[in-house]
């Protein structure tokens, strides 16, 4: 940050201006129409809402996804989406479908000291002592997904989050004979109350027809509902719905049993798609002796604040100054001494309207134009070679209803609408969704100068999603744009 002399004060570098893209037209799957609107505040919209990172999700699920199998050694988490077996069979350690780690995604197990541990082909179906699981309650391998890196919101004095993850693992029960995959969960919680959500993939199989093998369509489920959760500045645990919970088993399903001391059931999205997998009965209660077994447990979440202080707002009856170094009233001072000052601004304070996105082919598309940013600089004197670079960086859009997709699918061609020098350069242009993987969800370069000089910056904003990316729903993100000088 340069020092501004000669009474001017000098201006650190300046961030946290909002970039908000919303959509005004109803959505459907496959044929988004989602009218995208540029607008600019000055402080975001819930002021208790915090930014987390970092985040880290652990769940055991049940007992039954480590459970002892009457056929096949046991049931088992996989990271990753578990490749296609061509049949209900078993697997075999060539087969290369059991994976530990992959990406966000690790599975671990306890050992006999209570350490999370990756377990290994030879071990998955073995307990904390090594001993091989049975099909009796109680005995599981207590095996558990860990997925990391994830990011969102949290507002503590509304007991209120978003989070979502990068990621994929795979239930595979009967050793191999039926599996599907969890991909990309999303934790949403209003109030103490929310769900689990996530993507679900895999295959169709039948224990009665071993014939039977399909590749399933891509459906959203719930993975969990809960009440009751209290989000906290560093985390939370959540014990899902289960007990007492009625489904409904009219799709051919073996009837609920509703009596016991552990009768109830996961989600009825989630048991609907396992009707499909050849699991079903094994998410809520049958009346069978593997019940006890079912009953969800709790998953922790754990994440870090991002904190900022941003400066005060001005209001009516502020007073405001800012005292410079005292000077010498008899020194005339040196001729080499830098005058001028360097700052930034938006040129209007009005939004920028992205229009209706269109579908073409399997992708959404909009475009529009950034507001302007003025750059001032007058620096002038001194021996300080004086240059500056402005960037952009975009965080997930996100919708109300809980929807989100990453920045990395808006980018934009920067471009200099007015100049005092040669000196100054647009920076380099951002493909939406294609030539540069990352898009807007990393810092880039909107412009930059070798020397002092102001200038009109601005820049053709294009957004391109695949259709699979962005549910129906009005989104947002925030774009933070930030001085070097």
């Amino acid at each position: 940050m340069t020092t501004v002399q000669d009474g001017a004060a000098s201006r650190p570098p300046r961030s946290g201006s909002r970039l908000a893209i919303l959509s005004g037209a109803g959505l459907a799957i496959g044929a988004l129409a989602a009218g995208l609107a540029l607008g600019l505040s000055a402080a975001p919209a819930n002021a208790a809402e915090q930014t987390v990172s970092n985040v880290d999700f652990s769940w055991r699920v049940n007992d039954e996804s480590g459970g002892g199998a009457y056929f096949g050694g046991c049931n088992f988490l996989v990271a990753g989406a578990a490749g296609d077996a061509g049949s209900s069979r078993l697997w075999t350690e060539p087969d290369g479908f059991y994976k530990t780690s992959e990406g966000n995604v690790t599975i671990t197990k306890p050992d006999s000291a209570g350490n999370q541990v990756e377990p290994t082909w030879s071990t998955k179906c073995q307990n904390a002592g090594g001993t091989a699981v049975g099909t009796g309650a109680g005995s599981t391998t207590g095996n558990q997904v860990n997925l990391s890196s994830g990011t969102g919101t949290v507002d503590v004095d509304t007991n209120s989050a978003r989070l979502s993850w990068d990621g994929s693992f795979t239930f595979v029960f009967y050793g191999g004979m039926t599996y599907w995959t969890v991909n990309d969960p999303v934790l949403t919680i209003a109030d103490g109350v929310g769900s689990l959500t996530a993507t679900a993939s895999g295959y169709g199989a039948d224990m009665n027809d071993t014939s039977k093998w399909v590749t399933l369509p891509e459906t959203a489920i719930e993975l969990a509902t809960f009440s009751g959760a209290e989000v906290s500045a560093t985390g939370l645990t959540v014990q899902p719905d289960y007990l007492g919970v009625e489904v409904d088993t009219d799709g051919g399903m073996s009837p609920q049993s509703r009596s016991g001391e552990t009768w109830g059931a996961f989600p009825q999205s989630f048991v609907d798609f396992n009707i499909l997998t050849g699991q079903s009965s094994y998410w809520y209660s049958s009346g069978g002796a593997a019940d006890p077994k079912k009953p969800a447990v709790p998953f922790t979440v754990a994440y870090e604040v991002e904190t900022t202080t941003p400066p005060p707002a001005a209001g009516e009856g502020d007073i405001g100054v800012t005292i410079p170094d005292a000077e010498d009233p008899t020194d005339p001072g040196e001729p080499g001494d830098p005058t001028g000052e360097f700052g930034w601004t938006w040129a209007e304070a009005d939004g920028v309207d992205l229009g209706t996105a269109k579908q073409v082919d399997d992708t959404f598309v909009a475009s529009g134009s950034l507001t302007n940013v003025v750059v001032n600089d007058t620096r002038a004197g001194g021996t300080a070679p004086y240059s500056w670079s402005l960037s952009g960086q975009a965080g997930d859009f996100t919708a109300s209803g809980g929807s989100s997709f990453s920045s990395s699918y808006l980018g934009w061609t920067p471009k200099i609408i007015d100049a005092a020098a040669p000196a100054v350069t647009a920076g380099a242009a951002v493909t939406a969704g294609a030539g540069d993987a990352d898009g807007l969800a990393t810092a880039k370069t909107l412009g930059s100068s070798s020397a002092a000089a102001s200038a009109t910056l601005g820049a053709d904003l294009s957004l391109a999603v695949p259709v699979d990316k962005a549910p129906a729903g009005d989104y947002r993100t925030t774009l933070t744009v930030t001085a070097i000088s």
